[in-house]
């Protein structure tokens, strides 16, 4: 087969760690580069994993044996109804074997469903655009100096991060733009402010921080780590409900995209005050602040820390979310147009690397059997 084979046991091992959600970062990359070897044409082995058809039906009977296994703490009931959604799906895929239950019509196999898949952002495409109007387009330039804005020199480093170095008594404005289907692009700022913006996502700053703090404005999505001036209150105004975030020196992410009907910032070190036009809050590690069109803000404590990160580290964690919410994410990242063509209520759990075609997300939320798709150009149509 190639040097991706595994045995029919260890196959099934894998398949039980990605269902109970114990699998390793490793697992799960072991997981994507298997998928890809199954969907490439090849010669079934049957010496090593026997019958097809069998083999897919075990893999069956152990993620429900998973799902039905009683927990040996108090878990919520959709976690071991939903964890299938981030089950191995290697053998599923490419029209091997498909799974239909009465309740569902027959469908296509997913092989041709998936012909016209979206392969994931090879690069970022983000624009840079100076205080004179001047745009530059970060993935068509190398490593060195960028501009200069007064004294302040603007460069790319080594790790591709966007840095400002200089002192100015003046400031200029500058923005950072990242379309959908773009990588996140992180910047350091003059003050050595660390900022990791998403798809989709905008940042406006000052090239230099001369007056009695530090104001910079978000739309979408970011990772601030700020460097810490006492003298400098931090400010972070956010561009669509126009709250602010007032900081010294610490660790958050905010979320704040147009079409959602809520914002919202989660602490992970320090301590950051939410002000809105009616109210505000203090926020403490582990918490988040979830700010309504009402612009009351709502506290919550315990975040799902590694959920809300999972877009700066490379991934894709859904921890029981609904298919508008997924989709949502994946047009930002691929720059996708969906389709709904049926309503799913359900919630879902997937957890996979961001450097995967789309087909590879959709594989793990079809092995429900709740919900499939169909990809046509750049549109993926959600059906039953």
């Amino acid at each position: 087969m190639n040097a991706f084979v595994m045995t029919k046991e260890e196959l099934l091992l894998l398949t039980e760690k990605i269902v109970s959600g114990t699998a390793t970062d490793e697992e799960l990359i072991q997981y994507n580069r298997l998928f890809n070897a199954f969907r490439a044409p090849t010669e079934w082995d049957e010496t090593v994993l026997g019958n097809r058809q069998m083999l897919g039906d075990t893999i069956r009977e152990r993620i429900q044996a998973v799902i039905d296994r009683p927990a040996a703490r108090v878990v919520p009931f959709r976690w071991r109804r939903w964890a299938i959604a981030a089950s191995m799906a290697i053998l599923l895929s490419g029209g091997y074997y498909y799974y239909r239950t009465l309740q569902h019509p027959v469908l296509a196999p997913q092989a041709e469903r998936f012909k016209n898949d979206v392969a994931a952002p090879a690069g970022n495409h983000a624009v840079l655009t100076l205080s004179n109007g001047t745009k530059i387009l970060l993935d068509s330039t190398g490593n060195g100096p960028l501009a200069m804005q007064g004294n302040v020199n603007i460069s790319m480093n080594a790790n591709g991060q966007v840095v400002y170095n200089g002192a100015d008594n003046t400031s200029t404005t500058n923005t950072i733009e990242v379309p959908p289907g773009s990588q996140p692009v992180a910047i350091v700022l003059a003050d050595d402010t660390k900022v990791w913006i998403d798809a989709a996502s905008a940042l406006t700053y000052p090239t230099a921080f001369s007056g009695n703090e530090r104001t910079v404005t978000i739309t979408g999505q970011a990772y601030f780590e700020v460097a810490a001036n006492s003298r400098k209150p931090f400010k972070v105004k956010n561009g669509i409900d126009q709250s602010t975030i007032e900081v010294l020196g610490t660790s958050f992410n905010v979320k704040a995209f147009g079409p959602d009907k809520k914002t919202a910032t989660t602490l992970f070190s320090g301590a950051i005050a939410i002000s809105t036009t009616n109210a505000r809050q203090l926020l403490h590690p582990g918490e988040q602040a979830v700010v309504n069109n009402e612009r009351t803000i709502q506290i919550t404590t315990g975040a799902d820390i590694r959920e809300v990160l999972a877009w700066k580290e490379g991934l894709f964690y859904f921890n029981g979310k609904d298919i508008p919410t997924i989709m949502t994410e994946l047009q930002r990242y691929y720059n996708i147009e969906v389709e709904y063509q049926t309503n799913v209520n359900d919630e879902f759990i997937a957890r996979i690397p961001r450097d995967v075609p789309v087909s590879q997300l959709l594989n793990l939320l079809e092995m429900t059997n709740l919900v499939h798709f169909r990809i046509e150009g750049r549109k993926v149509i959600v059906i039953r």
